[in-house]
């Protein structure tokens, strides 16, 4: 049994099945926005084609073209296979189900206790594609960049210290995650209980990708919001 669990966490840790997982809400993201002729899009997805943009590389699906990068480049650093099992697939879609149910648990558990606040937000068809972006665009930016990026810097202060460096990097990215969602003439009102719920959350999907990596964090970041935009 464990050593069956070791073999399947190994396997889904590999770049083609992150892509498989996204791939749905990424497709149903920039149709959806389409479709629908919002130009409201995903704040991360904005700051990557802005960025991208100041290189002069202006497209509607820029930000799809640097994920799509990131995962050929991941693999041919890791030389993985491309075969896809699709139980195993249906496997770890319901495992990032299961992690944002935990998570929509865990704050209905702790909303009366801490003052958390309860929604997002304005609801809505489109406000559900902007909930599949989020999981995709939010977690390149924050845990795919930004928390490898500070871990590697945390490593600079903490060199034989691997605890104090995932936890202080874990900790940044977590509040600069939460500050993110304010910023900007599309971002929330601000509210300490909003903050800290989604501070809380950066660190929840924080630990995810350090443990299950990019496609399983994304997915399950993903389909938590879509839970909370369908049930409030």
């Amino acid at each position: 049994m464990a050593s069956g669990l070791k073999a399947y966490g190994k396997e889904t840790q590999k770049p083609v099945y992150s892509a498989a997982l996204v791939l749905p809400f990424l497709c149903l993201y920039h149709a959806g926005t389409l479709l629908l002729h919002t130009t409201v899009i995903n704040g991360a997805d904005a700051l990557i084609n802005r960025i991208l943009g100041s290189l002069s590389v202006h497209s509607v699906f820029g930000s799809a073209l640097v994920l799509l990068a990131c995962f050929v480049l991941w693999q041919l650093r890791t030389r993985a296979n491309w075969k896809v099992r699709s139980g195993t697939l249906l496997l770890s879609f319901a495992e990032s189900c299961g992690y944002a149910l935990l998570l929509l648990a865990a704050f209905g558990w702790l909303g009366p206790r801490l003052s958390l606040a309860s929604g997002h937000g304005p609801h809505g068809l489109s406000r559900l594609v902007l909930y599949c972006g989020a999981g995709v665009y939010e977690e390149l930016l924050f845990r795919g960049f930004l928390l490898s990026l500070l871990l590697a810097a945390y490593g600079l202060v903490f060199p034989k210290e691997k605890a104090a460096r995932v936890l202080a990097a874990t900790l940044t990215g977590a509040l600069v995650f939460s500050a993110f969602h304010y910023v900007g003439p599309t971002g929330d009102v601000f509210s300490w209980d909003s903050f800290l719920q989604r501070a809380l959350a950066g660190l929840y999907f924080s630990a995810l990708f350090v443990t299950r990596g990019f496609g399983i964090t994304a997915a399950a970041h993903a389909i938590y919001d879509i839970f909370v935009g369908l049930i409030f």
